[in-house]
């Protein structure tokens, strides 16, 4: 190699890392700021949203607390009403335990004003004495029950909350409760996590609460970093700014991050750089080795070239000047194609990586959006079975001690009596029946009732408290009336005798259940959502497949399909494009007991980005290309050597003429099928360049198979690869269904090659019979594969499989009736293609017809002969192929000479005449050869003479060698042998001499071996 040639080498070494880098760097750039943006987006959705969220959980946590006191307060006011109302109230432990048991409380006790114990359920810590229960004495003051106080005192493993009611001017009724339901409640509603911990931003993105007065961490998923001081895990304080994005360390994890400050917190919005890198190290990855791989394909080219240039020597017609420079014109056009191709290619990729990037992040965002709806949903429909639960045992415990009082003090059973004890157990209104179920008295306007006797009918339930039930709870229902939400609860009432006689029910309105149920109705839930900066959610109903929520509210209770979707839409997990009045979105779905939610973003704005990163990424592609092939096609003007390389008549490699009239380079027939390589120096420029492409192609099959085989060690469980493999997306023709045909493809091929692999390695330790079974055993897994191979991947893109098998078996009914030749002809082709039986400019000979292949179609082949002729052969007709391509053909001329004549003779004249002819015969490439003795005829004795000559010649040599032959046979009175009738004495031949016996012998021993690989066969019918 010269010193000019390494100098290119290098300076091209040097141009294509700057170009590797300069890729790198762009891509990873605009991939980083296209996450950060959407990340940005919905971090900002998030902060806005946050302090409603904050509000509302507050709220929540006043109301239960609210609530939960209301219900105590009304314990102890109604042992009060029952000391006041001739119930059989004592002031004795006995009395409280009942109470307690009734009442389902902690403990139940009567306190005088200084706070002395009069009578309790049981021992209790505390001393009503101490100041710190003043507020339970106000009840002395107004009438009405306390607030609660509650007393914790950690040391003493004392945390109770303590309702009072007045019972008279000097005692009062005292319930003590453990408020740990209470405590619970405001953790799961009320609490900082409560509200954090369902915030997800892309896919593993969180937020956490960091204090704005110590800098303490007051939430984070990561419950080991609860307390732990932020700054000393590595967050710097100047940060901390409301409204701030920014990158941090949090306990060694690089974050970026958006700060919202509300009061006395910073509520910190992060998304690890993980998440970010896991997709855009992918298709950065994926961009840069095609970009390396074109890179790599034309700077290997042009440096092949150039190296055989050299060896060779410079042909000076492949050169042109172009003033100080000179133009390589096999280099030029040859690389500037390659270049072309690798730029489209490099488009394509970048194209194909930024939708599946766009599309898989947005598929994964919108499933985890869709599947918090859900999430919501579900959780407000648990808390309102446990709100209806909680109701209904709350309440019942209520109408128990209403039946308890009118069990003690039938005379209660008046509307003004109801009237208050209803005020004191907090209900709205109270009914009381006989045994009949006749209404005897009541708090309401309602009169003249009776439980009815139609099992339909709402009431008719409670009649089973008169046969013995002892308590009814019916589920929480709209009125018929008025349509407010409201629930009926009975206990059944005893005479002094202990049976029953009659039933008293209250009527209460959960409001807190009521707005509970408000707040998950569909519009609620959906309202608001976003996904991205035009995203929105919708749903479907599964009743009827009307729009039960859509942002234009005049899409609301319309017909879905109707409006442009389809049946495969309606479903759960479905991700793909949905269409809706005219618009498309892309959607992700997912599936409650009443709908399907849809999140859905715009196709402008989910591919916004993608068309420029794609021309920003093309035009650095190309700015690279094209100083390669400048390095490559031009070098500076001065002289040149100029040099042939001598013909190898052994060459397995040589060039053909193509039908479009371009020479190309081709491998002789029957090197085709040996088994061993050619070494590398043996190879031009263009095998050792498809060498280049097949291990780059190779390297990229191992690596996606690598990837796909060990993808949660090294890109996780919800990377791009994860996703696909994972099979949550739609299936049909979509950038997903490629990209895993692709995949399976991919590991499909691997596998097949180790097999293969395997099964060589294997033939060459058995004998003839195990090599002809690994070689079968070989070509069955090939075929099967491809099979394999397309059946999977028409499903993955959407085709019904299983319907296309059995469609199958009817079409080869049909075919067998009407188009099995078309189908034949159409299966030769492919074998032909596959097995690589000939190929384009191969010179193949079919039955009689010998030519050259111009086309391989799919149902035809073509051949053209010397003559120019075409012939158009069906595929299922050729059988039988003599694939006779090789660098030259050979002509020949068979010739008798009459049984008198010395052979000897002449062998000798034909040593001398034969160099002659090649003289005159310039389109003789090497010969002509004496071949020897073909036949002895029936009267003559026939010789053959063979010359080695170019395919396009042979016709034509071949007339002019039999007339060189008849022209030399009369200079030498050699006769040639023709029917005829002797009528005088035959000629007296000249006999050969010793001399010319022995030199005919010399050359017939010589021309054996010159001309050994020519004119062999039997016959001459394979030329």
């Amino acid at each position: 190699m010269s010193r000019k040639l390494k100098v290119k080498i290098a300076v091209l070494i040097v141009v294509a890392a700057v170009s590797m880098a300069a890729m790198g760097v762009l891509l990873a750039t605009m991939q980083t700021d296209l996450s950060l943006d959407g990340y940005t987006q919905e971090m900002q959705q998030e902060a806005a949203a946050l302090p409603d969220l904050l509000v509302d959980a507050d709220d929540g946590v006043k109301q239960n607390t609210a609530t939960y006191d209301a219900i105590f307060q009304s314990k102890a006011e109604s042992v009060a009403y029952m000391a006041n109302n001739n119930t059989g109230f004592e002031a004795t432990p006995a009395k409280m335990a009942e109470y307690q048991d009734l009442l389902g409380v902690g403990n139940v006790m009567v306190v005088d004003r200084e706070g002395n114990l009069i009578a309790q359920a049981r021992e209790t810590l505390a001393n009503f004495t101490y100041s710190r229960f003043n507020q339970l004495r106000t009840v002395f003051d107004d009438g009405k029950p306390s607030k609660a106080v509650e007393i914790e005192l950690p040391d003493q493993d004392w945390l109770m909350r303590y309702y009072a009611a007045r019972i008279d001017d000097s005692t009062m009724v005292v319930i003590e409760q453990n408020p740990a339901e209470l405590r619970e409640l405001t953790q799961i509603a009320g609490s900082t996590e409560s509200v954090l911990k369902n915030i997800a931003i892309g896919q593993h993105g969180y937020m956490f609460a960091v204090s704005a007065q110590d800098y303490l961490v007051e939430y984070h998923p990561n419950s080991n970093l609860v307390g732990a001081d932020a700054i000393d895990k590595g967050i710097d304080a100047t940060d901390l700014e409301d409204g701030a994005f920014s990158w941090m360390t949090l306990d060694g994890e690089s974050l970026y991050c958006h700060v919202s400050k509300i009061g006395d917190t910073y509520y910190i919005g992060a998304v690890p750089e993980s998440d970010m890198a896991a997709t855009r190290n992918i298709t950065v990855g994926v961009i840069l080795f095609i970009f390396f791989a074109v890179m790599c394909v034309v700077i290997m080219y042009g440096v092949f070239v150039m190296r055989e240039d050299e060896r060779q020597g410079h042909d000076s017609e492949n050169y042109r000047e172009i003033g100080p420079l000179r133009y390589n014109k096999v280099i030029g056009r040859k690389a500037a194609v390659l270049s072309l191709v690798g730029f489209l290619g490099i488009l394509l990729v970048s194209f194909y990586m930024q939708t599946l990037f766009a599309l898989s992040s947005q598929s994964v965002a919108n499933n985890e959006r869709a599947d918090e709806m859900v999430e919501t949903i579900q959780r407000a429909n648990g808390r309102m079975d446990d709100l209806s639960d909680q109701y209904g045992e709350r309440y019942l415990s209520k109408c128990r001690v209403a039946g308890y009082i009118l069990d003690r003090n039938p005379a209660l059973a008046n509307s003004d009596d109801l009237k208050k004890l209803g005020d004191v157990l907090q209900i709205q209104y109270l009914y009381v029946y006989d045994e009949t179920g006749f209404m005897t008295a009541t708090s309401s306007s309602y009169t003249n009732f009776t439980l009815s006797e139609n099992p339909d009918d709402q009431s008719f339930e409670f009649r089973k408290l008169l046969q013995g039930a002892d308590a009814v709870v019916q589920e929480p229902r709209a009125d018929d009336i008025t349509g407010e939400l409201r629930q009926y609860i009975g206990v059944s009432l005893h005479d002094a005798k202990g049976n029953a006689s009659g039933l008293v029910q209250i009527s209460v309105r959960p409001t807190r259940l009521e707005n509970l149920l408000s707040t998950v109705r569909i519009d609620s839930v959906l309202d608001g959502v976003k996904a991205g900066s035009d995203g929105f959610a919708f749903a479907v109903s599964k009743a009827d497949g009307t729009f039960a929520y859509f942002p234009d509210e005049r899409l609301v209770g319309k017909d879905a399909l109707e409006h442009g979707m389809t049946e495969n839409q309606l479903k759960d997990g479905y991700c793909d494009y949905v269409t809706v009045d005219g618009a498309q979105y892309y959607a992700s779905s997912a599936e409650t007991d009443d709908y399907y939610l849809y999140i859905a973003g715009a196709e402008g704005e989910l591919m916004a980005e993608r068309v420029p990163l794609t021309l920003a990424t093309g035009g650095v592609a190309l700015v690279c290309l094209v100083v390669i092939f400048l390095l490559l096609a031009f070098e500076p003007r001065r002289s040149i050597t100029v040099a042939k390389a001598p013909v190898d008549a052994d060459a397995r490699m040589f060039d053909v003429k193509m039908p479009s009239g371009r020479m190309a380079k081709t491998e002789s027939a029957a090197s085709r099928w040996l088994d061993r390589s050619f070494k590398w120096n043996e190879r031009t420029a263009e095998q050792k360049t498809a060498a280049v492409v097949k291990w780059l192609v190779g390297i990229s099959v191992v690596v996606v198979f690598v990837a796909v085989v060990f993808q949660d060690r090294f890109f996780g469980s919800n990377s791009i690869f994860s996703y696909i493999l994972g099979g949550e997306w739609e299936r049909g023709l979509n950038v997903f269904a490629l990209t895993a045909c692709i995949m399976f493809v991919c590991v499909a091929l691997t596998v097949v090659a180790v097999v293969q692999k395997l099964l060589n390695l294997l033939a060459t330790v058995l004998g003839a019979r195990g090599e002809t079974v690994c070689r079968l055993l070989g070509s069955f897994i090939k075929y099967a594969t491809i099979i394999g191979m397309v059946y999977y991947c028409l499903m993955l893109v959407g085709v019904d499989t299983t319907t296309l098998l059995a469609s199958a078996g009817i079409l080869s009914i049909a075919i067998s009736f009407g188009a099995k030749e078309l189908v034949s002809d159409i299966l030769s082709g492919l074998f032909i293609i596959f097995e690589g039986e000939f190929r384009v400019g191969d010179i193949i000979k079919v039955g009689d017809w010998r030519g050259t292949v111009v086309e391989i179609g799919v149902r035809t082949t073509k051949v053209e002969d010397g003559s120019q002729n075409i012939k158009v052969i069906r595929n299922s007709d050729i059988s039988n192929v003599i694939n006779m391509t090789k660098e030259t053909s050979y002509a020949s001329c068979d010739v008798g000479i009459e049984y008198g004549e010395s052979l000897e003779r002449v062998e000798n004249i034909l040593a001398k005449e034969l160099p002659f002819v090649r003289k005159r015969l310039p389109a003789i490439i090497d010969g002509p050869f004496y071949k020897g003795v073909v036949s002895l005829g029936d009267n003559s004795v026939n010789i053959r003479i063979v010359v080695q000559c170019a395919e396009t010649d042979r016709l034509q040599l071949e007339r002019d060698l039999n007339r060189e032959m008849k022209l030399i046979f009369d200079k030498h009175d050699i006769g040639i042998p023709f029917p005829q009738v002797v009528i005088n004495q035959p000629t007296e031949f000249k006999k050969a001499t010793e001399w010319e016996k022995r030199s005919a012998d010399q050359f017939n021993e010589e021309q054996k071996a010159a001309a050994k690989e020519l004119g062999n066969e039997e016959e001459d019918q394979t030329r």
